[in-house]
């Protein structure tokens, strides 16, 4: 320990346990604070929206009563955008005569420049700005192909990344050591004023402007979700008891069978190598073969390494732009109006519509039906997948913007993607496949509870129901048409 005061710059990494920057923060300094900056302009600008907000809010509450117990202090402070972060981290640096910051990378644009731009203002007054990779299993950058080049494609990339990691140990850090506490409080001040009027105290607010966090029950829940890292903790152990069903019903809406760990994977409140770490325990250290749920789940994990591998590396996806450039050519729809029923759940398609609503009720939607939808949308609508793109990450809880883009772009066929352009979800099909009794519909299109469990996926017309929105064949035929065009 060989500098006097560090501060832990906190971001989506909202946990003690395997938090990079905050145990090498520990074991460097002799004393150490917190810190969480709230920016609700910029994160409004960015659309992340007030389920994924209040969530994340929520599991930083959790994460301060955790942090007293160990004597580090959390700050909090709310300015509008990432442009006054720097002037407000050396304002700080400054008042707590700080020696070193410590965060871990972000790695959409937007993230990427504002620490550059912190990095570069504080080295000014001499104050260590450190990095550490934490939210991959890799640094991006450290998976490439012979020739040096990004891998552009899920499949080889998942079979490099593994090569790279199983030759060691997939290791996940302690809790930071307990810090000896002042006896009068003077190491770390309760608050003080900044020069531009901001306050920055050790209290989370229960308010953020332009964020209704009312949502925010007072056991930590929103829609039913339970913030922090030992709500995390309790989920990756009830999935561990199912796993071995996983590949078999993953798909199957209708049944309790995925992780339901997105959220804090999301937030922070749990490491994608804590998960992997429990994979590998299940599986004999096999990343392949062995246990198939396990085996399929490590691939799902490695999903989220590879779309924010991509966005490091392609900062267009960053600017909204397609992966593949030559699909800014679509002429997309931009029907309001059907987007707003697609938003609603009134498309006239029963598992489309049950979809939207289970988004609209709990803030989450199953994978299987993300994907359906986002081809609904994209191929058999035509509307531009940016908007169902943008409607995401407003609803969702677990709104990363890594894997939200990839997601919604490898559905588009605008994304990195091995399968031609033709491969269009056909929903009925979909919905026989994957909620054969119609259970999930019946959940939420309960106007459609009487039918049958052959006619409940295609009903004739039905009073109370809305017609089908379009042809569902004529728009797969037209989007295929649309994308051959292109070449």
């Amino acid at each position: 320990m060989n500098l006097p005061r560090g501060l832990v710059w906190l971001r989506s990494d909202l946990r003690l346990h395997d938090n990079t920057a905050l145990y090498q923060a520990s074991t460097q300094c002799q004393q150490l604070a917190a810190i969480f900056i709230a920016c609700p302009e910029t994160w409004q600008s960015q659309d992340e929206g007030e389920p994924l907000v209040a969530f994340r809010m929520a599991c930083l509450r959790e994460l301060q009563t955790e942090c007293a117990a160990r004597n580090l202090p959390l700050y909090f402070i709310e300015v509008p955008s990432f442009a006054q972060v720097p002037e407000v981290l050396q304002q700080v640096a400054e008042r707590l005569k700080i020696d070193a910051i410590y965060a871990n990378t972000e790695y959409p644009l937007n993230e990427q420049r504002r620490d550059a731009a912190v990095r570069d203002l504080l080295k000014q007054d001499g104050v260590q700005v450190q990095f550490f990779s934490d939210r991959t299993l890799l640094p991006p950058g450290a998976v490439r192909t012979g020739s040096g080049e990004p891998y552009k494609v899920f499949t080889p990339f998942k079979r490099a990344l593994i090569q790279l990691c199983a030759d060691s140990a997939i290791k996940t850090l302690p809790k930071p050591r307990r810090f000896a506490g002042a006896k009068d409080g003077a190491h770390w001040p309760k608050w003080f004023s900044l020069s531009g009027g901001q306050r920055l105290n050790q209290k989370i607010p229960t308010q953020l402007r332009g964020y209704n966090l009312d949502k925010i029950s007072t056991a930590g829940l929103i829609k039913g979700w339970q913030a922090g890292e030992k709500a995390a903790q309790q989920q990756l152990k009830k999935f561990t008891g199912k796993i071995p069903a996983y590949r078999a019903e993953r798909d199957f809406p209708a049944l309790d069978s995925t992780s339901c760990l997105s959220p804090y994977l999301n937030s922070g409140a749990i490491s994608i190598r804590q998960c992997i770490a429990a994979a590998l325990s299940l599986n004999e250290g096999h990343w392949l073969g062995g246990d198939e749920g396990v085996a399929c789940w490590i691939s799902e994990l490695i999903w989220r390494e590879f779309y924010t591998h991509l966005l490091a590396d392609f900062p267009r996806l960053s600017k909204g732009k397609p992966f593949k450039l030559e699909t800014e050519q679509i002429p997309w729809s931009y029907n309001r109006e059907q987007f707003e029923r697609w938003t609603q759940g009134e498309t006239g398609v029963p598992i489309v519509d049950a979809a939207m609503r289970q988004l609209r009720e709990t803030a989450w939607m199953h994978n299987r039906l993300r994907m359906i939808v986002a081809s609904f949308l994209s191929k058999n609508m035509l509307i531009d997948w940016r908007w169902g793109e943008r409607y995401f990450m407003r609803n969702l809880i677990d709104a990363d913007f890594a894997s939200n883009n990839g997601g919604w772009q490898w559905t588009a066929s605008t994304g990195t993607d091995a399968a031609p352009y033709f491969r269009v979800f056909n929903p009925y099909s979909q919905s026989q496949r994957f909620d054969p009794k119609g259970e999930f519909i019946r959940k939420y299109v309960p106007e459609l509870s009487g039918l049958s469990d052959r006619t409940i996926h295609d009903p004739a017309p039905t009073a109370g129901y809305p017609p089908v929105i379009c042809d569902v064949a004529a728009g797969r035929k037209r989007a295929i048409e649309v994308f051959a065009s292109l070449k």
